[in-house]
């Protein structure tokens, strides 16, 4: 059985009070039945800010719920109480495990970093191209229920993320035109024709679809606001965000796109990681963000907002299924405008 890591993925350590953001402010806090149980004995003052704090969602799920936007025990220091009172082994599954993320395929593993988290994203969105490798570990068979899925499939797209990998490791060209190749080729594999493009402006459309979104954030709202009364002038991309495009491309397609072994078709985690670098590539555009750490909180925002939140997500991919704006050929078009700039 082999595990496959991200790069960097065993280097993460949380950087705490320094963080310029917060994996515990802007979303709720769902707890795991092991902690449930074990916050329900804890002793003293803490217990019973614990179990106060304590409320079941919609979804019928045991959380913390947020106050003034943020976990309750997020304190002044930018620290988490429950981790300074008990210790790291009391925090909840999702405290305690978040940035890494796990996708458990039945025969074999794979380990990510959410760039949700800033310094996840400073990590793995400066890796130069060469870097974009994943590594491997070979582990002992475990016991557990067997893969649910075409075997021969899995082995198609395990083939075909490699050659989207490598694409975007290439230098020869720049990463909006090679991702642009990517989803020609992803159209190519699944025998959908890349018609030709009408006049339809992608990027108003995007900055559409983003205010249309739940928004979690203050500061998402003010980019918005800042990018939409921008002027639509493109600029030049510089040599660190074609470093970016090509880091998040490559995680992007390492987390997704195996998962089309469930669906109809695997175009949409190629089309879907093109609407974001379009995304995003247009607010830093739009915004003049000349610095990387500028941009580094653009990225880390934007997945945030999006992935984090499912109704936005079940948007997005209905925008891309339905909407001409999103569909592959136009942007195909919209890459290549950038790239132009």
């Amino acid at each position: 059985m082999k595990n496959y890591y991200i790069p960097k993925y065993g280097e993460f350590r949380c950087i705490a009070g320094a963080c310029p953001d917060s994996c515990c402010a802007g979303w709720e806090i769902v707890l795991d039945d092991a902690s449930v149980e074990r916050y329900r004995t804890v002793s003293g003052g803490l217990g019973e800010r614990i179990r106060q704090a304590m409320a079941e969602d919609a979804d019928g799920d045991v959380i913390f719920a947020a106050q003034d936007g943020k976990c309750p025990f997020w304190n002044a220091e930018k620290l988490c109480d429950i981790h300074a009172t008990l210790g790291e082994q009391a925090l909840c599954d999702t405290c305690r495990k978040f940035p890494r993320i796990t996708q458990d395929y039945g025969d074999f593993v794979e380990y990510d970093l959410s760039m949700e988290c800033p310094e996840a994203a400073r990590m793995l969105l400066t890796l130069p191209p060469e870097k974009l490798q994943l590594h491997w570990e070979e582990h002992p068979e475990l016991a557990g229920d067997m893969p649910e899925y075409d075997a021969d499939r899995m082995q198609q797209l395990f083939e075909q993320r490699e050659m989207l990998f490598q694409l975007m490791r290439d230098t020869r060209h720049p990463a909006l035109a090679q991702l642009s190749s990517c989803l020609k080729l992803a159209c190519e594999w699944e025998n959908i024709p890349l018609s030709e493009c009408s006049a339809t402006d992608s990027g108003t459309a995007i900055f559409a679809f983003l205010q249309s979104c739940e928004i979690l954030t203050a500061d998402w709202r003010r980019i918005l606001e800042q990018s939409a009364a921008a002027q639509n002038k493109l600029g030049v991309i510089s040599e660190a965000l074609d470093c970016e495009i090509r880091a998040f491309s490559f995680d992007f397609f390492y987390r997704q796109y195996l998962r089309a072994v469930f669906a109809d078709s695997a175009i949409l985690p190629v089309q879907q990681a093109a609407f974001s670098v379009c995304a995003v590539v247009s607010i830093c555009c739009r915004l003049h963000l000349i610095t990387q750490e500028q941009q580094l909180r653009i990225w880390q925002l934007f997945l945030k907002e999006i992935e984090s939140d499912s109704d936005n997500v079940a948007e997005l991919k209905w925008c891309l299924e339905t909407e001409e704006a999103f569909s592959p050929a136009a942007l195909c078009a919209y890459l290549e405008k950038l790239g132009d700039a």
